[in-house]
């Protein structure tokens, strides 16, 4: 054990002195650790020999990261058909792994395999981000969620690194007055969360905490919540991109920029036919991971929609910049036409009426939305209704029938996350995104 610490000590320097790289050396590197990625992953991952040769590739062919292109994208499908016996890599020892099970919150579940080598890379990850964010290891971290983070690691038995558990089960009041009384310096929830938590506590007891800041992660961060969050807290809300396959994706700096993790991952953003798009369009977001050689992802379609930045970031990261991650591919609302309407521009319908707690919009699959509201105490739902479906017949032209119910909770399901729009309409008739 000790020994692992020392390696991770001796690790963490380079992790650090990676996002300071020039964009020439960012790209050598990327180009030597695909290579590595792409030979290991042909000679001893089953899925990967079959799919080079019936694709007339060699390990060879893949030398650049424009070369990257020439490998079909996978599929969640494909993983799941393919584990274990296809996807992992050859004789893989299982006791020195730890299996992570996915959410499901856009499908079934799916078991993602790590080495303890890549898992403490992931975590070194993380640690840049929050130390760039003004993190230090004295600081209490609160995290709101329904499984508690692992407490045991080493050095919180000398006061470092310390994390309070808050469950998310328990009503955003119990969770107020958790915080108040523990009063972190930071807290780490999904942005539903955080933000029923401002609304809960308001800005006098929100400002008394002098939080340094708020870390969301899971679900899509609104401009419109980040701004009440912010102001209710007065500190900055900082997005982290990540998902379990990959860990860390994509990080915010100071400057509220998302960086892509180059260290970590490829992203390239891809349009319906599977072209390569420019900065500033949205499309469909393709991720290679660079590190994990148990169950390697080359050119992993992650369900997400999103867009590049040409521009660079003033805080001097020569990482990547995503411009925004605009939803998963199923948050798209889909109009008669085959337009697609994205999820920030229909919860900005919603999220800015101060009568309304939580809601969630669903699209059935003939079309037609239903609007499920949590009201904010006592109030007369039938104007709120009104209100509503008043919007949302402006925004999609009365189109789209909406039906508006009232509900007193929201199922989150087994994660807690909440998706605040999400349609069933079938994939066949969506146009693409824009």
């Amino acid at each position: 054990m000790a020994l692992r610490y020392l390696q991770h000590l001796c690790a963490w320097p380079v992790i650090c002195r990676n996002q300071w790289m020039t964009p020439g050396e960012l790209v050598a590197m990327q180009e030597r650790a695909l290579r590595r990625l792409v030979a290991h992953a042909y000679a001893r991952v089953p899925h990967y020999r079959r799919l080079f040769d019936s694709e007339g590739l060699h390990p060879g062919s893949i030398v650049t990261l424009d070369d990257l292109r020439k490998v079909p994208v996978l599929t969640k499908e494909m993983v799941r058909a393919g584990y274990p016996g296809d996807i992992l890599v050859s004789g893989l020892d299982r006791s020195e792994c730890s299996p992570r099970m996915t959410s499901g919150s856009s499908g079934n579940k799916l078991e993602v395999m790590l080495d303890h080598r890549v898992a403490a890379l992931y975590r070194l990850m993380q640690l840049r981000q929050l130390t760039g964010l003004g993190y230090r290891p004295w600081d209490t971290m609160a995290y709101v969620r329904f499984t508690p983070p692992v407490t045991s690691i080493v050095p919180q038995k000398m006061g470092l690194f310390r994390r309070s558990f808050i469950p998310l089960e328990w009503g955003p009041e119990r969770q107020a007055e958790e915080v108040l009384r523990t009063r972190p310096r930071i807290i780490n929830a999904y942005p539903s969360v955080l933000y029923l938590l401002a609304k809960t506590l308001g800005r006098e007891d929100g400002r008394r905490l002098k939080l340094k800041f708020l870390m969301s992660n899971s679900e899509l961060l609104t401009a419109h919540a980040r701004e009440c969050m912010e102001d209710v807290f007065g500190c900055k809300v900082y997005d982290d991109y990540s998902c379990l396959e990959f860990s860390a994706i994509a990080f915010e700096c100071r400057m509220q920029k998302l960086h892509v993790a180059a260290d970590n991952v490829i992203v390239e953003v891809l349009d319906d036919r599977g072209d390569r798009l420019p900065a500033g369009e949205p499309g469909r977001m393709i991720v290679t991971s660079l590190n994990n050689y148990s169950m390697p992802y080359i050119r992993y379609e992650i369900g997400d929609v999103g867009v590049l930045s040409g521009g660079k970031c003033p805080c001097g990261r020569r990482f990547p910049v995503l411009e925004a991650i605009v939803g998963r591919c199923d948050d798209f609302l889909v109009m008669p036409s085959g337009r697609l309407v994205d999820p920030q521009t229909v919860v900005f319908q919603i999220e800015t009426i101060p009568e309304v707690r939580e809601f969630r919009v669903i699209q059935q699959e003939d079309g037609s939305l239903t609007v499920s509201i949590v009201p904010e105490g006592v109030v007369e739902f039938m104007r709120i209704r009104e209100q509503i479906a008043e919007k949302l017949k402006v925004l999609f032209g009365g189109t789209l029938p909406v039906d508006v119910i009232e509900t007193t909770a929201l199922d989150r399901g087994s994660t807690g996350k909440l998706r605040s729009v999400f349609s069933r309409r079938s994939r066949d008739v969506r146009a693409s995104p824009g």
